[in-house]
């Protein structure tokens, strides 16, 4: 039976030092996603004192793809429906989220965000703008332009399944929601 280890040394075409530089590459990512954890956290409270991370993620996901359900929501943050639920009735309950019935089926609840949720998640996005500007000081456009494409390669590396660049299929409406 292989081990993790000797199946990472195993991946075709890449040569063995690549294994010290994928664990390095995987530590990096690790750090940015304590930072930006951290920022999401931040932010939140600044939306509502009472917000949570995983809101935020909730609402910005409303905001870009609404009028969404929540059962759309689930699939698209591959989510469990319970903890969409939880998040969506903590967002309704901060009048961050309005639900409206659909009009082609009443028993369908559909979520949009509200004025307030749309003006606060426009001083979110004006602080992280700022935040990477900040962390970006000093590097030259070609820097830049060099992080994004690979980046952008990476990503689209990534298996099958819902992401933000490739959204799960439109759930069909249903009473459920």
């Amino acid at each position: 039976m292989q081990t993790v280890a000797s199946e990472a040394s195993a991946i075709p075409n890449q040569p063995p030092q690549s294994d010290e530089l994928i664990a390095e590459i995987i530590a990096e990512f690790s750090q940015v996603f304590a930072f930006a954890r951290a920022r999401w956290a931040r932010y939140a409270e600044e939306v509502h004192p009472e917000l949570k991370g995983v809101g935020i993620m909730v609402l910005q996901t409303i905001l870009r793809k609404g009028p969404i359900t929540a059962t759309q929501l689930s699939q698209l943050l591959g989510m469990d429906k319970a903890v969409v639920s939880r998040q969506v009735t903590k967002l309704r309950e901060f009048d961050l989220i309005e639900a409206e019935a659909a009009a082609e089926d009443r028993r369908v609840v559909l979520l949009t965000a509200s004025p307030a949720a749309q003006a606060a998640i426009e001083e979110l996005h004006a602080h992280t703008s700022h935040d990477y500007r900040q962390r970006f000081q000093g590097w030259q456009t070609n820097d830049l332009a060099a992080l994004r494409e690979a980046l952008h390669r990476f990503n689209g590396a990534a298996p099958a399944g819902p992401t933000a660049r490739q959204p799960a299929a439109p759930a069909q409406l249903s009473r459920a929601e």
